[in-house]
């Protein structure tokens, strides 16, 4: 079990460790995967390009937890796990062949996921800042600059998807 949190630094701490944790299960199991099951060059390309930025995040939240002086051993996140068991759940309902369908069910997982990040990010820009550690703020607000740009590239790979969708309904 994970030590008792006691002041906001380690809150602060704690939250790190679990964006770690998050950040390097996306870098090295989730993007790689469902860049590997994308069929829409679009949606793999998002992937491909959050995957690069990714391997960059978890290296500069493990950065700022050894500048904090805190531990760098990564926490499990029970949301990120919970979103993960989401989209296994919901893809086993969805047939292998349903390519456009399969696109989707990534791309509406990944928007969760982005908007899990930017949620964490802001609230430990604005935990650091508060505590006066403005460097962390900073090094942390690129980063959530970084993931509302992936947010932004997927919600765009994802209304192809949709146009495609519409698109092949009428015809």
């Amino acid at each position: 079990m994970a030590e008792r949190v006691t002041t906001p630094r380690e809150l602060l701490g704690a939250r790190l460790r679990q964006m770690l944790w998050i950040e390097r299960r996306l870098a090295y199991d989730v993007l790689p995967r469902l860049r590997e099951q994308a069929h829409a060059p679009d949606l793999r390309a998002a992937f491909d390009r959050h995957l690069v930025e990714t391997k960059s995040h978890a290296a500069t939240v493990r950065d700022v937890l050894g500048d904090l002086y805190v531990s760098v051993e990564p926490e499990e996140s029970p949301s990120f796990r919970g979103l993960l068991a989401e989209h296994d759940q919901l893809t086993g309902r969805i047939a292998e062949d349903d390519h456009l369908l399969n696109d989707l069910a990534h791309a509406v997982a990944a928007l969760a996921t982005e908007h899990l990040e930017l949620a964490t990010y802001e609230s430990l820009v604005s935990l650091a800042e508060s505590l006066g550690e403005e460097e962390v703020g900073i090094r942390l607000r690129a980063l959530l600059e970084q993931e509302e740009l992936a947010l932004e590239q997927v919600e765009s790979a994802m209304a192809k998807l949709l146009a495609e969708q519409v698109e092949s309904t009428r015809l």
